[in-house]
């Protein structure tokens, strides 16, 4: 948990020695969370290699267990039957125990960096949980600020250029509409002539194509 606390404590003084120095708090925040990260990616390889190692002690621990029950029940059905055989049989148990004394330690050890490293990588997500939200808080309060800062001043004021684009678009479609060419100003009384006389002569060709047809 040491380590834990040491990268903490860095990370932290890395921030407050750049941050007044940096514009952009929002990356150096993302490098630091990155760090811890990765940290936290060291930190389960380490935790995967020791629960193997456990497991292997476990598992070793039970065989040697089972050995020496195995020369325990020897000795003890050959002692009247064959004593050197059941000495034996007790020397090669006390072995198997002498195995078993020295294995049980360091599963224990193995188990308690175990149960370590468990609380350190709560540790470290709780940690990035927290940090991962800070960042974004403190990211959109911060870009809030710069757009309200951004619509307050004239000069690179978004919504100001973009209002001056479609005044300049208005303008340019009322220049073409008033230099464009004059629609002709349509006479209604006029019209009216041209269509009766068009009407009329339509009905003396169909009268003379009537009569060509009844002189045939």
């Amino acid at each position: 948990m040491n380590s834990l606390k040491r990268i903490f404590f860095t990370l932290k003084a890395q921030l407050d020695d750049v941050a007044d120095d940096f514009e952009n708090h929002e990356a150096i925040a993302g490098v630091a969370i990155k760090e811890l990260e990765a940290y936290q990616g060291k930190t389960r390889i380490h935790q995967h290699r020791l629960q193997e190692m456990v497991e292997e002690l476990e598992l070793k621990l039970a065989e040697l267990n089972n050995e020496a029950e195995t020369w325990s029940a020897r000795a003890v059905k050959f002692k009247d039957q064959d004593e050197p055989r059941a000495l034996e049989c007790v020397k090669r148990m006390r072995q198997v125990q002498q195995q078993i004394k020295a294995l049980e330690p360091q599963l224990a050890k193995a188990q308690e960096q175990y149960g370590q490293l468990h609380n350190d990588l709560a540790a470290i997500q709780s940690q990035l949980h927290s940090l991962s939200t800070q960042k974004e808080v403190l990211s959109a309060r911060q870009n809030r600020i710069q757009l309200q800062t951004t619509l307050q001043a004239d000069n690179g004021n978004p919504t100001t250029g973009a209002q001056a684009i479609f005044k300049r678009w208005e303008q340019s479609v009322i220049g073409a509409e008033l230099t464009g060419p004059i629609p002709p100003i349509k006479d209604s009384f006029a019209d009216e002539f041209v269509q009766e006389e068009s009407a009329l002569e339509l009905k003396m060709l169909l009268d003379e194509l009537a009569a060509k047809q009844q002189a045939e």
